[in-house]
């Protein structure tokens, strides 16, 4: 087989996957026509699978119309595994995950050091031991709180760790016998979530991610990749202003996003508005409690006001099919209200009328999503 043979059926092999891997039950006959490859090349493909164990046949589909019925065909999606890392302060967590992301293992490790070169020799002998539990493993995500170049997997800055320059690919390269993807913690979780959405007709979608913590960031998806930007920045809505004269940021401008509705946001603004509140109790768990009482509830009401604000900028400038808030309010109805409602009184009707808005809360968004990014780096080698 000539070199230009073996990468076609290699590409071939990989759009296969692919396909297993976003769909339920296919037949050989279905990828032919899905993929544009002719039934013999499809039969080649499939069998290599099924003696690797990748994918087996799951009986026939008796609603296939005339002719014989198909047999279908279904990924073994634990053939491949991927490992995920969250980094954060003092700790990282992980996830390893099956080729549809489905978590078969997850925990936090903690380490004591925060300066870059002995966290990362301790991540590397951490990792090393789930290799040696998952031979199977494809690559690892790492996903990190910090402006970071995705392609050197180099972290060019982070507050949160206080890093700078640290060559944190090249360094797990170095300790590690697999792939190594280091990418920003906001858009690995992004990725996390576009994976549970399904792309339109045509195969083409965007969606806007939010994630409210002990920050705010954002970060866009289109055609299921990561949209980056020329400073790897894009989708930076935490500094995006919502109010002119409002609290000094960090970054230098008064009024930004982060600055009304992160968390320490929330928890000084609680703290003034209900003195009477336990300061021992979480933050989450109050809110929750108290919801309908009117120090928290205008505090939920003015927090989803400043939210739909931003995003109907968003809705206005990047007309997303779908927008996703990842918030610890995610499930209290006056919050969403004041999401929505503000974003229908701000933004443009029709682009509006074409975005789907979702709020959910994953804690282990970020791992997942890294981990998701070694699988689609896999396919498209």
């Amino acid at each position: 087989m000539s070199k230009g043979t073996a990468l076609l059926r290699q590409r071939n092999e990989k759009r296969t996957l692919a396909l297993l891997r976003t769909g339920e039950h296919h037949s050989r006959q279905e990828l032919s026509k899905l993929l544009g490859l002719s039934k013999n090349t499809i039969s080649l493909i499939i069998d290599s699978f099924i003696k690797q164990g990748i994918v087996e046949e799951k009986g026939l589909d008796e609603q296939s119309g005339a002719g014989r019925p198909r047999i279908q065909l279904q990924l073994i999606p634990a053939f491949h595994t991927a490992i995920g890392i969250s980094i954060g302060h003092s700790s990282c967590q992980f996830v390893v995950t099956d080729y549809r992301s489905t978590i078969l293992e997850s925990g936090e490790w903690t380490i004591p050091s925060m300066q870059a070169d002995p966290f990362i020799g301790q991540l590397i002998r951490l990792c090393g031991g789930l290799l040696d539990k998952y031979p199977q493993t494809l690559g690892i995500g790492a996903a990190i709180p910090a402006l970071v170049d995705p392609h050197l997997g180099l972290v060019h800055f982070s507050s949160h760790l206080d890093w700078r320059d640290v060559p944190l690919k090249e360094r797990l390269d170095e300790g590690l016998p697999v792939k190594t993807i280091v990418m920003n913690n906001v858009k690995a979780s992004a990725l996390a979530a576009s994976s549970a959405v399904p792309l339109p007709p045509g195969g083409s979608g965007n969606l806007f991610y939010l994630r409210v913590d002990e920050g705010v960031g954002g970060a866009q998806i289109i055609d299921g990749r990561v949209y980056d930007g020329a400073s790897f920045t894009a989708g930076e809505i935490g500094h995006l202003c919502v109010q002119m004269d409002g609290p000094l940021c960090a970054c230098g401008q008064r009024g930004c996003l982060e600055t009304l509705v992160s968390m320490p946001a929330v928890r000084e603004q609680l703290r003034a508005s209900c003195p009477s509140a336990n300061p021992e109790e979480s933050l989450l768990s109050l809110v929750t409690r108290l919801q309908h009482e009117a120090c928290v509830l205008n505090l939920l009401r003015a927090s989803g006001e400043h939210i739909g604000f931003a995003l109907a900028q968003i809705v206005n400038l990047m007309n997303p099919q779908n927008i996703i808030i990842d918030s610890p309010f995610a499930t209290l109805a006056p919050f969403k209200l004041a999401v929505q409602q503000t974003m229908q009184r701000r933004a443009l009707r029709i682009p509006l009328a074409k975005t789907s808005l979702q709020f959910i809360r994953n804690e282990f968004s970020a791992s997942i999503g890294a981990a998701y990014a070694v699988v689609l780096d896999f396919e498209k080698e």
